[in-house]
């Protein structure tokens, strides 16, 4: 059923409210997947690749803190205290 929506339209995706989240959750999956596995897996023919419209090579986006950006690697545990949640 579709339900609306313009990610599935390149020329409006970005329109779309659950694209930068979307976008944003892909980049964390392959940030973590670089933790467990490397990057020594992608064959070196890739790496000096444009990747087109932009003007990074593969090799410039691999790390994302050369990006200037970081993830939180720790779990976050949130706590409730009672006096601040009205429970005694």
């Amino acid at each position: 059923m579709w339900v609306g929506g313009d990610m599935g339209n390149i020329g409006v995706s970005a329109f779309d409210p659950i694209f930068w989240s979307h976008h944003a959750m892909i980049d964390r999956l392959w940030y973590l997947w670089q933790l467990k596995w490397g990057v020594n897996s992608i064959p070196i023919s890739y790496l000096d690749k444009v990747l087109t419209p932009f003007p990074f090579t593969v090799r410039e986006v691999l790390d994302v803190r050369a990006l200037g950006y970081d993830y939180a690697v720790a779990n976050v545990v949130a706590t409730v205290s009672t006096a601040a949640s009205g429970h005694h």
